[in-house]
């Protein structure tokens, strides 16, 4: 069989927030029908809750300790890549790939710096193009002559970020919103989700425009289509925070000339740090020899095969939060301090207060599964405790986290000290 093309679509800050992954009042027909048509992974989160860190691990196979991107890229954060680290698009030029950028990147401030020999539907005049002009500018390549195979395409959509109306999308009617329990349900809560919708909305479109063009152009059978998102919705307590609104997201996978079955569901727990071997293994290239990821291959073709791993980690720069995950238990160790809103579920014109993040948060996840029930302390706890506090500080051992020597410097500081430095050899 002829190496398949491969065509990632992510979204900013979409979560699970579609049709197929449970939210009704969501309209994503496009996007279920790939679920339909392929795998649908269910436990599958990303190593950070932000976004440059998320993709730079998807897109690396290596941890944001280890390949050096763990904070945003864009200023005035302007976190970076280790020199000499592999981006997926690198990997795929060397493998003989046609690598094509379509709309937005977030794994460097310097979009040449990466292995893309085409770029498209990029800024203009200052201006980010739609989710409609991306998908638009990949059909019009796909149906014309200049496809060549194989093909490595990474599709970027601004959309769901902030603002949500941007583009001059069109609001869902909020009064059939489903408002997650982790926030209040008010009218506030109510015509924000409305407008992320429909943003929503507007990415499936996108995605009917790029399934049609697949299908109209031949490329359909032959094509590895991802779709994923970088992390969780942007609304207090998801985004921005390592609690499991800001780090599920989706991932589905469609293969037809693969093998890989229609409808298949993965109940799986699995990290995004897995995604770039487990490609590596599909198109039959040699996984790098730094990767930290582990391969879910098996997973894609036996709905039966085994756990590849046990815990998912994570880590959010911005406040020095790390926390390791397994299916029923969630430990996050706080190393700077930080404060929260606070606030009953489900209740209108209720006082909320900020609270302090404590230096441990312990969440049983099948008793609570909002995790507002912090048990660090609780005697009960105490054996899951040590057991994911042990799994924690092994992965930062791993990763050779710097937290553990001393809080983490950022590229700000050191180009704020510049001067100091230059006034001392002088």
């Amino acid at each position: 069989m002829s190496k398949p093309n491969v065509i990632i679509i992510t979204t900013h800050d979409t979560g699970r927030h579609f049709g197929c992954y449970g939210i009704d009042t969501v309209h994503t027909p496009a996007i279920d029908a790939i679920a339909e048509d392929g795998c649908k992974f269910t436990n599958y989160f990303p190593t950070s809750p932000v976004c440059s860190p998320s993709r730079g691990c998807m897109l690396t196979g290596r941890y944001p300790q280890s390949n050096g991107l763990i904070g945003l890229t864009h200023s005035p954060w302007d976190w970076s890549f280790n020199e000499g680290e592999q981006h997926l698009s690198h990997i795929m030029r060397d493998a003989g790939y046609h690598t094509a950028l379509f709309g937005i990147q977030h794994e460097s401030s310097n979009v040449d710096e990466l292995g893309f020999e085409s770029k498209h539907a990029q800024r203009g005049l200052g201006v980010t193009r739609t989710a409609l002009d991306i998908a638009g500018s990949l059909a019009d390549l796909l149906k014309s002559n200049d496809a060549s195979d194989p093909f490595y395409a990474q599709v970027g959509f601004f959309e769901t970020h902030r603002p949500h109306d941007f583009g001059n999308v069109e609001s869902d009617d909020s009064k059939g919103i489903y408002v997650p329990p982790y926030l209040v349900d008010d009218a506030t809560s109510r015509q924000e989700l409305a407008v992320q919708q429909g943003a929503v909305r507007r990415v499936n479109d996108a995605v009917q425009i790029i399934t049609d063009a697949l299908k109209e152009s031949g490329h359909e059978d032959n094509t590895i289509l991802v779709f994923t998102v970088d992390h969780g919705i942007e609304f207090p307590r998801a985004k921005w925070f390592c609690y499991d609104p800001g780090i599920e997201i989706a991932l589905i996978m469609r293969w037809p000339k693969g093998g890989i079955k229609d409808g298949q569901v993965c109940d799986n727990l699995l990290s995004n740090v897995d995604f770039l071997p487990t490609l590596m293994n599909l198109i039959d290239e040699p996984i790098p020899d730094n990767i930290e990821g582990i391969s879910f291959k098996s997973v894609l073709t036996d709905s039966k095969a085994p756990q590849t791993r046990d815990a998912v980690f994570s880590v959010f720069q911005g406040s020095d939060a790390r926390s390791v995950r397994t299916n029923r238990y969630k430990l996050i160790r706080n190393f700077a301090p930080r404060r929260i809103l606070d606030f009953p579920v489900n209740m209108t014109n209720t006082p909320r207060s900020r609270i302090k993040l404590p230096v441990v948060e312990l969440y049983d996840l099948e008793e609570d599964p909002n995790e507002f029930d912090n048990v660090a302390t609780n005697p009960a706890y105490k054996e899951i405790y040590t057991e994911l506090s042990n799994l924690l500080w092994d992965w930062m051992e791993e990763v050779d986290d710097p937290s553990l020597k001393s809080p983490i410097p950022t590229p700000y500081y050191y180009e704020a000290v510049e001067e100091y430095h230059q006034r001392k050899d002088a």
